[in-house]
């Protein structure tokens, strides 16, 4: 029975100390902040579900917003909203973690944006 719960323990422990999760900083456009999270968790080659965060003023119901995602080598596809959440959803392909960028467009009443995002922590080559 004790080499069962050390076990759990270890496994428990394990899990709790996976790789750091890097976020973007949120932008703003317009009177919204944008932020977006993925799925994984951590950005991986292959396909990535892109949860974009829409915040306006603490509300998060925003009727008649349009976004548009796209990675570097994916075409523009309409972002899914999530009920009245303000979360908008889509899969993308991801080729090269550390140089593709999500790249979000927002239309609103008759006004149009683009933000671009990094999907990994920029890192400067030593010279």
């Amino acid at each position: 029975m004790k080499r069962i719960l050390s076990v759990m323990i270890l496994v428990l422990i394990s899990a709790c100390s996976s790789e750091p999760v890097w976020k973007a900083e949120p932008q703003v456009w317009d009177e919204f902040t944008i932020h977006f999270e993925t799925r994984p968790e951590i950005v991986r080659m292959g396909m990535n579900e892109f949860l974009v965060i829409v915040d306006r003023e603490g509300r998060l119901h925003i009727p008649d917003l349009l976004v548009h995602i796209r990675t570097n080598d994916s075409k523009w596809k309409q972002a899914i909203p999530d009920g009245a959440l303000g979360v908008y959803r889509r899969a993308l392909p991801v080729n090269d973690v550390q140089a593709d960028q999500l790249h979000i467009r927002l239309r609103y009443h008759g006004k149009h944006g683009e933000l671009t995002y990094a999907l990994a922590p920029q890192t400067t080559a030593a010279q």
